[in-house]
Formats: C-alpha cells, structure tokens, sequence
C-alpha cells in the first residue's frame, strides 16, 4: 500500500472528523485537520499531533537523529573510569563504543550494565565486556519503519549510517515518539531552545533547527533540499562556505543573519522576514509575513 493510501486508512479507522472517501491526500488531511481546530471540534494541541502522525510517514532518520558532531562516544580501549565520567558529565545512560574512528561503531554500554560489576576491580572490567551489539540503519531509513522495528527488536537506539557505511548520527526511541507528541526532556536534548522569539519579532535560531520547523513558523513552501535538513544545511549549501559573524543571506523573503559561527559551522542565526510597510504596519512581523 502507498504511503497516501496507509495515512487514510488510518484516518478511516479513526473515525473522526466526519471523514470523507474524497480525502486522499496528506494535504487534504492537513485541510480538514485546520478546518476541524477552526470549528472547535479538536483544540490547538490535539491538531498539532494528528499533524505530527500524518507527516511521520515522510520523515526519514536524518532529519531527527543527533548527528555525529554531537555525539558522545567511547573508545574501546578506555577504562571503566573513563566511561564513568562520560556517563556523568553528559547524562546518558547509553553510550557508543568506537574502534579508532567514530566512523567505526563497534558497540554501546549501557549505564546500568554497570550494576552487575559493581564492587569489582575497574582494571579488570573492559569496554568489551559491558557493550551490546550495535543496531545500525541508514539515515535514509523512514522513522515510521524504524519504530516498528525499536518494538519488534526490543531496541532503544540506533547508530545511523551513510551510503559510504560513515557515521551519520544516532537516534533513540525518545527521538521517534517526539516526532509525535512533541519535546520530550532525554538525556540527548540540550538545555537552550533552537527557537527563541524576540520582542521585535525576529527570532533567535540554533543553526540545527529543521527546515521544516522553520517553514511552519513563517507558513513557508518547503525550500528546496539537498542532502540538508537544517537552518544551518540550507545557508551553507546556498554560499558554499561558512560565512563570518555578521553577514547577511536572503532566502525566500527571510533575511538571515549571522550571529555565531567559527571556521567549521554555523552556530546562532537571526531570522526576519523582509515586509513592506502600509496598512499592515501595525500588525507584528510574524503576522504581516503570514497576510
């Protein structure tokens, strides 16, 4: 069964909403899910989930996983002590083992197989002993998929993987339900917002920040992709380079600024759609972009 015919026998199921045969599409989905909340039949928040399920079906592994750079990893050769104070300076209960290179996944320890050691001598405990085998999928795997197979496997997290079998990322369980019931707090989100609303009406983006959450605040088309998923993919894809502190990008009507990068990445970037002012000058910009 295509995706498009999955998601509405899905909604068929559900039964809401005074579903209609003619509803075969996600947008049209979307249509009735807007038209539902405007007629108080679901509120904001129940809206924004049944939104959330049908786009699950389109997401793939790369948009939510936290990426390589982010990652904090082990190698085989560490001592216990040294996994220790990984586990307690970052919080994770699990953490991937790598041989040489972090290209080269060989497993993850999980905090509390530690337990079964506990009391024993640390020198005689190995990295190899603690770590279970690893789970990896490709980061152009569909998240839909991928949760089924969490269930299935009985597995928590998975090391994601690029055509050339490198080290894309990593995404646990927490990372899928988000994607439809929204932030849940685990031990791999950070403690800042990627977005941050200004008074003026711009916002303060981290250069992670999906596309896709960028078009939905500003009620964008989708910007073309390729091979990017983030705030910080889309500008560097469009310079080609990693601009400096201060310069300014337009995209679509959104004048991108530069707040904070170095000679490797993006960091922070201020965001403003670019209006006219006339009769709308008394509106806020996020109301002015959307007329």
């Amino acid at each position: 069964m295509s995706d498009s015919g999955s998601k509405v026998s899905w909604w068929r199921k559900l039964g809401l909403f005074g579903y209609s045969q003619h509803v075969t599409s996600e947008e049209h989905l979307q249509e009735l899910i807007h038209a539902s909340e405007e007629d108080g039949i679901i509120n904001a928040v129940e809206g924004e989930m049944f939104s959330s399920i049908i786009e699950f079906g389109d997401t793939i592994v790369r948009e939510v996983m936290v990426p390589r750079t982010e990652m904090h990893c082990c190698p085989i050769d560490a001592c216990l002590d040294t996994l220790i104070s990984t586990i307690i300076k970052y919080g994770h209960t699990r953490i991937p083992v790598y041989d040489q290179t972090i290209d080269r996944i060989v497993g993850v320890v999980y905090a509390k197989d530690l337990l079964k050691y506990w009391g024993e001598s640390k020198t005689e405990i190995s990295l190899r002993q603690l770590m279970r085998t690893t789970y990896f999928v490709p980061e152009t795997k569909r998240v839909e998929e991928l949760l089924r197979e969490f269930r299935t496997k009985r597995k928590h997290i998975a090391i994601a993987i690029d055509e050339y079998g490198g080290t894309s990322g990593l995404i646990t369980l927490e990372d899928l339900i988000e994607e439809i019931v929204g932030d849940i707090k685990d031990e791999y989100d950070t403690e800042d917002p990627l977005l941050v609303e200004e008074e003026d009406g711009t916002i303060l983006v981290d250069a992670r920040l999906g596309l896709d959450e960028l078009e939905d605040y500003y009620d964008l088309s989708e910007f073309e992709r390729d091979q990017f998923d983030s705030v910080g993919g889309l500008l560097l894809h469009h310079l080609g380079y990693v601009p400096k502190v201060g310069e300014e990008v337009v995209l679509e009507r959104l004048k991108m600024v530069i707040l904070a990068s170095d000679e490797r990445a993006i960091y922070r970037v201020r965001v403003c759609p670019i209006v006219t002012h006339g009769a709308d000058a008394d509106l806020s910009t996020k109301q002015r972009w959307r007329q």
